[in-house]
């Protein structure tokens, strides 16, 4: 079943590009950008949403809740931006989240050491990884102005870069989605460790 969903959902994010061209609608407020937002406040209702089903493992559900959020913030900075008709302070937003997430962590130290050492037997962790390999290093070289200038020469557009680093973000997005609900059904049925 994983498998499917894994499938028909890296196919599914390729549905944006299919949309009317709408040249004059800047990349960062197009349709790419806005799914990206959805799958990473879906990915943090849910996990909030299996918190209460942990056990003792609810303080791990609040930092990545915590964490998402942040992401989250990140990813509609230019939206709240738009709607506040000023700019919206992003950084301290996103500090204060992280901080909320480092404090709970810090005071569930050994829940949060458990959760750690056997996060290899989630059944999301792996998904979760392929993310951030997406984000940190796959997404550095094919959205890099050099890589696409050797590969298309004077066929090089700037666009480009901008489209493909959208689409692997969604895709990184994706797989967070996926990656959190596999990671919230597996600690909401396993049993909390002996004391």
């Amino acid at each position: 079943m994983r498998v499917i969903l894994i499938c028909a959902g890296c196919v599914a994010i390729l549905l944006p590009a299919w949309l009317p061209n709408r040249p004059r609608v800047p990349l960062e407020s197009g349709t790419v950008e806005l799914l990206q937002a959805f799958l990473l406040a879906g990915s943090a209702a849910i996990i909030f949403g299996a918190a209460s089903h942990t056990g003792i493992f609810r303080p791990v559900c609040r930092v990545i809740g915590l964490g998402l959020l942040a992401a989250l913030v990140g990813e509609v900075e230019d939206f709240i931006s738009q709607i506040l008709q000023r700019q919206f302070p992003e950084g301290w937003v996103v500090g204060f989240l992280l901080l909320l997430a480092l404090i709970t962590g810090l005071r569930h130290r050994r829940v949060m050491l458990h959760f750690f050492s056997t996060l290899g037997n989630h059944a999301g962790s792996g998904l979760l990884a392929a993310s951030l390999l997406i984000l940190y290093v796959f997404n550095r070289v094919i959205g890099s102005n050099r890589f696409w200038r050797a590969a298309l020469g004077t066929a090089f557009s700037p666009e480009i870069q901008k489209i493909c680093r959208g689409y692997l973000e969604l895709l990184a997005c994706y797989f967070i989605f996926i990656g959190v609900l596999g990671l919230s059904i597996t600690l909401a049925r396993r049993k909390s460790p002996a004391p």
